[in-house]
């Protein structure tokens, strides 16, 4: 029975996740000129995810793939944890810039769909205590983003949740989520190596329930001309509100880094 509970699971993640490709891909191939397929794969001793506050405290691979032309991109985010190899999320970010001008872009994304696995208790006898269930909801997401000069900006984003399909009492009817993000170009620590640093202050309410503030950064040290890198994600809890959570969180992972380009040519 629980054999078949997460052949379910995995059905269901893997049935979005083939449309939303098939999707993607039709709106790619209308296209011409040039289009983009980069990515970055994340082996890590403790899953944080792309909210910092969430993790699965416990080794993950994370895989963010993302592939478009001009403004638009289709971006999927695959998680696993690497005990017994299996996927527990999976998002599809569709994303469009509107404006793009020189100091101020506008884009919105959107979360289409978003699903993962949550814990859930069982009270049936012949089952576990509990069981990963699949939640699927979707999220949009404007974002504002302002560059003083190429090297230093501000991001703003705004997300905006809600479930696909309700399965359980324990899911949430709304989350809302503001992100106040700077941006800051990469420090140059000697002609090959490179330190990022991007810091975050984030909020986060779900249904009624007193907004949570968090603050979060992530380091990395990356080498020219080499796709791999090590990076560390921290996330501090300013005040939980209605969530709960640990109070400091931290991981370090090992990254291998691509982009590539394909040029489309007209028979």
């Amino acid at each position: 029975m629980v054999n078949k509970i997460k052949l379910i699971c995995l059905n269901k993640i893997k049935k979005y996740f083939f449309l939303s490709f098939l999707t993607s891909f039709t709106l790619l191939s209308q296209s011409k000129d040039t289009y983009f397929f980069k990515g970055n794969i994340n082996l890590n001793n403790n899953g944080i995810d792309w909210i910092p506050l969430f993790s699965r405290d416990k080794p993950t691979l994370i895989s963010n793939f993302s592939f478009g032309k001009d403004r638009f991109s289709v971006s999927p985010l695959i998680r696993y944890d690497l005990e017994g190899f299996q996927m527990w999320g999976i998002d599809i970010y569709w994303n469009y810039r509107f404006i793009e001008k020189n100091k101020f872009t506008f884009d919105f994304g959107a979360f289409l769909p978003g699903v993962f696995t949550q814990k859930v208790n069982v009270t049936e006898v012949k089952l576990p205590k509990s069981i990963l269930q699949p939640w699927s909801a979707a999220m949009f997401n404007p974002n504002i983003t302002f560059l003083s000069n190429k090297k230093i900006g501000l991001k703003f984003s705004y997300y905006q949740g809600f479930p696909l399909k309700r399965v359980n009492t324990d899911m949430y009817d709304k989350v809302r989520m503001f992100f106040f993000s700077p941006i800051l170009s990469g420090f140059n620590l000697n002609n090959k190596l490179i330190l990022n640093w991007s810091p975050q202050v984030y909020s986060i309410k779900l249904d009624n329930d007193p907004t949570g503030f968090f603050a979060a950064q992530t380091i990395s040290l990356t080498h020219k001309g080499f796709p791999l890198s090590v990076s560390s994600v921290m996330n501090k809890t300013i005040y939980f509100g209605g969530l709960s959570g640990k109070k400091f969180d931290w991981n370090i992972a090992l990254n291998y880094s691509f982009e590539l380009f394909f040029e489309k040519k007209s028979i």
